[in-house]
């Protein structure tokens, strides 16, 4: 079997069309959404990207992988090996599994490069890296080398090729034109000019008035300067939505290339990213500084042959974690047994179905945090806020406050408390795991003390 995984770097599920979005950033994704499943509350246990990709690549969450931050002391990748002979068998990587298991991994990808992450190129039978940009690429790069290696292995099975696109990461460098199909398509509503006003005295990176590094001039015509007003705001979410077509072009080549060949109706193909990115949740624009929704929030669609059924969707609240041992079971391999991750192929199948009670995900790039997050509620912990205004304890109800504007946790102690246990309970599973090497948060926040 020929399995095909896009990942696409900085991907909000509310802005694909298959997940109800207006505008048509999404037409190939769409497609292959209705003949596949489509997951609605599926996450990256850590973020951003470092952390993500390590957690689906190692099949374990980042307090046991050591990588809760893209560098310094939570960027400690750990893994358990002998002298020779790469991994023990029970933390093996996946990339390792899949080969012990018959299949041929392929990627093409500079995520290594980008992130100092070599380690991330064991595995692999094929690591292509375009070119030396490190994650500035365009798809149109990636897709050089790709569609010729594609052309070039028609006749080529049992393979899983990872193909990595940055496209949506700021900044949004394609041509302007891109933004042109979106003429006279409104943006989303939220944030409205009273939101956006009341967020001008905020500082740190990423805030309306602190867009860009240095003199605070855009050099991209699909970036504003800053984020003053409307105006603004539609102007940065229209780039975010061209990037997002610009990336689902590319996507439309390769699955027209395996159509082209006569493969694509018996090739799996799953659509995810690594992280979301916030478009004015707490003041933050076009990047991923904290642990809220909007950044480990995911799209996960899945076409798997003989397995999905067209157009569904599931409601059932998954890890990025889950995706490893999930490929094992339909591939019918055995997972490690040290994953902390657990097979959703039932729920592809639509019978017997993992669904969690709640989610612990964290983040320590800049504001080191950790959330917990039930059906109803999420409750962020922050222990630092990096000069960033967050509270301590935030509480919200994201059924009615799905952009977290109003925090609940003086109104609803109870609801912490019994959140806070949660968590409680979470850290305490993970204590108890074998090879447990102590909570890589605690190694950040010393290190940031000593500075």
């Amino acid at each position: 079997m020929r399995i095909v995984y896009f990942d696409i770097d900085c991907l909000r599920p509310d802005h694909l069309g298959c997940y109800g979005y207006r505008r048509p950033t999404s037409p190939a994704i769409d497609q292959i959404a209705s003949q596949g499943v489509r997951f609605e509350r599926y996450y990256c246990s850590s973020s951003p990207c470092l952390p993500s990709r390590t957690v689906w690549s190692s099949g374990r969450f980042g307090i046991r992988n050591g990588v809760i931050s893209n560098h310094g002391a939570g960027a400690q990748f750990h893994i358990r090996q002998g002298n020779y002979g790469g991994p023990k068998a029970d933390n093996e990587m996946l990339t390792r599994q899949l080969r012990r298991g018959g299949y041929d991994t392929i990627s093409f990808s500079n995520f290594a490069d980008r992130h100092s992450a070599l380690w991330f190129m064991c595995g692999w039978s094929e690591y292509h890296t375009p070119n030396l940009m490190c994650g500035a690429e365009t798809a149109e790069q990636v897709n050089a080398p790709l569609m010729h290696w594609l052309k070039h292995n028609a006749t080529r099975e049992n393979y899983l090729l990872h193909v990595n696109y940055w496209d949506a990461h700021r900044v949004f460098k394609m041509d302007a034109s891109w933004a042109d199909r979106f003429a006279g398509m409104p943006a989303p509503a939220w944030p409205d000019e009273p939101t956006i006003a009341g967020q001008q005295d905020l500082s740190g990176a990423f805030t309306p008035q602190h867009l860009h590094w240095g003199d605070g001039v855009s050099q991209w015509p699909l970036m504003p300067d800053s984020i003053s007003g409307r105006a603004d705001y539609e102007h940065l979410v229209t780039g975010y939505d061209a990037a997002i077509a610009y990336v689902d072009h590319h996507v439309a080549q390769v699955l027209e290339e395996l159509d082209r060949q006569g493969v694509l109706e018996d090739a799996a193909v799953i659509i995810s990213g690594d992280h979301g990115d916030a478009l004015g949740e707490h003041g933050i624009y076009s990047d991923h500084v904290c642990a809220d929704e909007c950044n480990h929030h995911i799209p996960l669609i899945v076409k798997w042959p003989g397995v999905t059924q067209p157009g569904r969707r599931d409601e059932a609240m998954l890890y990025n974690a889950d995706l490893p041992p999930t490929l094992c079971e339909l591939l019918g391999m055995e997972a490690p047994g040290d994953w902390d991750g657990e097979s959703f192929a039932g729920n592809l199948r639509g019978d017997d179905r993992l669904d969690r009670e709640y989610l612990v995900w964290d983040c320590a790039l800049y504001a080191v945090q950790r959330v917990v997050r039930t059906r109803q509620h999420l409750l962020m912990e922050t222990y630092d806020d990096y000069g960033y205004r967050f509270e301590p304890t935030e509480l919200y109800d994201m059924a009615g406050d799905p952009y977290e504007t109003r925090n609940l946790a003086a109104e609803r102690p109870e609801l912490v408390s019994r959140h806070r246990g949660m968590l409680s309970e979470w850290l305490g599973e993970q204590m108890r795991k074998p090879h447990w090497r102590g909570d890589p948060l605690g190694e950040v926040l010393r290190e940031r003390s000593q500075q």
